[in-house]
């Protein structure tokens, strides 16, 4: 089945590696957190510049565009500028800390996977050449 190749499998886990910076905004914060103000304006922003930047790092990636790789980079970094003002707006609006943390964390691992997978020049050309090869 050429249905399961790395570069459809490595796009899907792109595109839903991304899609998880929604759980960052206000509309996935928990019932009774004030989800108003100047730091979770930001997070939203942040976050959905991130959703749209994962979005079209996965499509460059499934057209097979040299881009795709900085564009990603690009994306993990804003994703990962987003966690600041996020950690600072939930936590002031009142939501559990345990749930802060998780999140914060879960995101920094994918972060740091994206960034080893596509930094590491071993792995960047075996990435390279699963998604660019035929």
């Amino acid at each position: 089945m050429t249905m399961f190749t790395i570069r459809n499998l490595g796009g899907v886990a792109l595109l839903l590696a991304g899609s998880t910076w929604l759980w960052t905004t206000p509309a996935f914060a928990g019932r009774g957190v004030s989800t108003s103000g100047a730091l979770w304006a930001v997070t939203r922003v942040l976050s959905l510049l991130t959703v749209a930047a994962f979005c079209v790092a996965t499509w460059g990636l499934f057209a097979r565009h040299a881009w795709w790789e900085p564009v990603a980079l690009g994306a993990a970094g804003l994703g990962l500028a987003a966690l600041v003002p996020f950690l600072f707006a939930a936590r002031a609006g009142g939501e559990a800390a345990g749930a802060v943390t998780w999140n914060v964390f879960v995101h920094l691992l994918m972060v740091a996977g994206v960034l080893v997978l596509l930094l590491v020049p071993q792995l960047e050309q075996w990435v390279d050449h699963h998604v660019m090869g035929g």
